[in-house]
């Protein structure tokens, strides 16, 4: 008997009818697709999966964001917390509706039991009709998967990616950071890139580097949305029940403005003040006018300061760069500083352009973005690692790494 001759399935997208995104937390967790949650032991990752239990079991208000959750049921499989002396007395002190949520104990098959795992027994769990999987940490049901082989962790995540679109669950996998530091926060990630390559929103937490007992939850990366700002919190000691001591998370009230890398940037002293000069210099040399890039780095270079620690204080300092004309030159800008005096420029520095005329940065500032990546990183990293972790399009990276040869 011959073997079936292969059918390529195409779908035409004239034919396709386009569909929003489902939020299980709106522009953070989406509903159908694998989130990651990932930081350092202690500091709060697994409270944090509970006070989001919390909330979507008893449909209640989304923290800073102030909206309604959806009520649905909760599925929790967890490795290292006890779930009578650690998980539900957490719940009940975050306010959970218990009755719609369950954790997986093991699988039983006769008179055998055995722990549940995702590779065998993942389509076990489509008739809990659950709207979120939480997993606690995923490292602990990866079998003998290497988590640092990029093909195997993402032949593992498939599977599992594949599942929560079928069944429209919201998948939040909790994970770890490795030790490593000076590092964007994408590459602190444990194990191979395609952890974050495969899911579709990842957020950290982390300390608060001015206030040890203030957290921090901020987004690393979301595919799906803009990014909605950071939260903080504090884990407070609560008694839920009389003799039952735990903690809760409680989340303050207003979002705060700080991206991943910031979080967890741990600088040693001599670079901090590297940074601290060259964020001076630059407010310093744009305070009274904006000026162009070139300029810009021959007095860095003047002044002792090196470029890529420049370039790290720009954003620091939200400092713009603008295209004038179409042969004009990149100005550096403060933010605060918006020029409506002509004499407050330098003359290459006026654009004859109307505001939405300015060009966006070509592949030549990408260049230079990658240049300076990769001066960080003398290893290498491949193109997915330096496209996701400069948050720009892979066939933009491709090409523009393929112009260096």
């Amino acid at each position: 008997m011959t073997a079936p001759t292969p059918i390529l399935e195409l779908v035409r997208l004239s034919e396709v009818k386009p569909e929003p995104i489902n939020w299980l937390w709106p522009g953070r967790i989406p509903k159908g697709k694998i989130t990651l949650i990932a930081g350092h032991p202690g500091l709060g990752k697994s409270q944090v999966t509970v006070s989001i239990a919390a909330i979507v079991s008893s449909g209640g208000i989304w923290p800073v964001d102030e909206m309604p959750a959806d009520v649905g049921n909760v599925l929790i499989l967890s490795a290292e917390d006890g779930i009578a002396d650690t998980i539900k007395p957490r719940l009940l002190a975050a306010g959970a509706d218990t009755n719609r949520i369950e954790a997986i104990e093991a699988v039983r098959e006769g008179d055998q039991r055995f722990p549940f795992s995702l590779e065998r027994d993942l389509e076990l769990l489509r008739d809990t009709e659950a709207s979120l999987l939480i997993v606690d940490p995923l490292a602990a049901y990866m079998g003998g998967v290497d988590s640092h082989k990029d093909a195997d962790v993402r032949a593992f995540l498939a599977p599992l990616s594949d599942f929560a679109q079928r069944t429209e669950m919201a998948v939040v996998c909790v994970s770890h950071l490795n030790k490593s530091s000076g590092k964007e926060a994408i590459l602190r990630m444990g194990g191979s890139i395609g952890f974050v390559a495969t899911a579709r929103a990842v957020h950290i937490v982390t300390t608060d580097s001015t206030d040890r007992s203030r957290r921090l939850f901020v987004s690393m990366k979301n595919n799906l949305a803009l990014d909605q700002g950071g939260l903080a919190f504090r884990i407070e000691s609560k008694e839920p029940e009389p003799g039952i001591m735990t903690s809760a998370v409680d989340w303050e009230s207003e979002a705060i403005s700080i991206s991943a890398d910031e979080a967890l940037e741990s600088l040693n002293p001599e670079e901090r003040g590297a940074l601290d000069d060259a964020k001076e210099f630059l407010e310093e040399l744009l305070a009274d006018s904006s000026m162009p890039g070139t300029t810009v780095r021959e007095a860095a270079t003047k002044a002792g300061h090196a470029w890529v620690t420049v370039r790290r204080a720009k954003g620091a300092l939200g400092i713009t760069s603008e295209k004038q004309g179409m042969q004009g030159p990149w100005v550096w800008q403060l933010p605060t500083k918006m020029l409506t005096d002509p004499e407050d420029a330098h003359p290459t520095d006026v654009s004859t352009f109307g505001e939405n005329e300015h060009l966006r940065e070509p592949d030549d500032d990408l260049r230079q973005k990658i240049t300076d990546l990769l001066s960080r990183h003398p290893k290498g990293l491949s193109n997915e690692e330096v496209a996701i972790i400069l948050k720009a399009p892979l066939i933009k990276v491709e090409a523009v790494r393929g112009d260096h040869g």
